[in-house]
This record gives C-alpha cells, structure tokens and sequence, in this order.
C-alpha cells in the first residue's frame, strides 16, 4: 500500500513492476488503484504462483506477468516500481539497469527503486561483517551498495540519455 502511495498510482496508468515476486503489488496496484500492471520475474516458482494467484481472483487480461529478464521488457511506463530486485544486479552492471529504467519510463513517470543499501561507503562484506552468512544462506549472488554510488551511478547513467531527449525537442 505503501509503495503504491509513494508512487502515486492512479486509475489506468502503465505499471511495470521489475522483480515482482509472487505478485502481491501487483495485484493491488490493479484492485485498489485500477492501473494496469506488468510483472516481471526470472523465477519460475514465483511467476507461476503468480499467474495462479491472478487466475484464482478473475485478473487474466487484468494483470500481466512475464517469466523474463527485465532488459527484455519493451515499453513505456507511467511508473516504475522495484522493491529488493537491484541489488542482485550489481556494481558493474548498475549503470545499464538504471539506463534502461529510464529509457522504459514514460516522460513525467515515477520510479520507486526500493532496496538494500550498505551502511558504510568502504564495507567489503554483507550484513556488517556476518557476509559469509548472508551471501551462503539469506542473499547469495547480492551485492550491496552504499547510497552514495547508486546515485552517482545512476546519475551517471542517466544524464546522457537526458540531455539526448531534451535535444531532441
């Protein structure tokens, strides 16, 4: 309800929610706001509960989930909401999901990037010092960033392709 809110979700907008898990946001940013959601995951367990869920509440055709990659979204979007997705993208490859964020986000949308950050700008483990535990058992394959690098990193990623678009005009 929360991230709905913050976002502003309004009737009939374009939702693409990237890492939507068993598609609880889902299926209420389309019953209590009425917009028009896309979800997508990579996990076959959680797509399939997912689409189960949406056929067992009559939201076929109402609610979409996509078993892929979110590079391989097409699209526009009013907003865009990922909650605990990218900090499984990692360092290296932050610049390109926050370039293709953008690129998928309609002019005037909103995205809400809910995640995990590090609370420290030089920490070289997870969970402060019990890594070996998080990365093995609770987040294997994460990789935590302090606020200060997404930023300047998304920053980064999106300022070309925003002074393209405002060229263009």
């Amino acid at each position: 309800q929360r991230v709905l809110e913050q976002c502003r979700v309004a009737p009939g907008q374009r939702v693409l929610e990237i890492g939507c898990g068993w598609g609880g946001l889902a299926e209420m940013a389309l019953a209590e706001r009425g917009a028009s959601v896309t979800g997508v995951t990579l996990s076959t367990e959680q797509f399939a509960v997912a689409e189960q869920r949406a056929a067992e509440r009559g939201l076929q055709g109402k609610v979409r989930f996509l078993l892929q990659d979110y590079r391989d979204v097409t699209g526009r979007f009013d907003r865009i909401v990922s909650v605990g997705m990218f900090e499984h993208v990692g360092r290296a490859m932050l610049p390109a999901y926050f370039g293709k964020v953008w690129r998928l986000l309609a002019p005037g949308g909103l995205l809400m990037n809910h995640g995990i950050t590090a609370g420290g700008t030089r920490n070289s483990q997870l969970g402060a010092g019990i890594g070996e535990f998080i990365e093995r058992y609770i987040f294997p394959g994460g990789e935590l960033l302090h606020l200060s690098h997404v930023l300047a990193t998304m920053a980064e990623a999106i300022s070309p392709l925003i002074s393209r678009s405002l060229s263009r005009k």
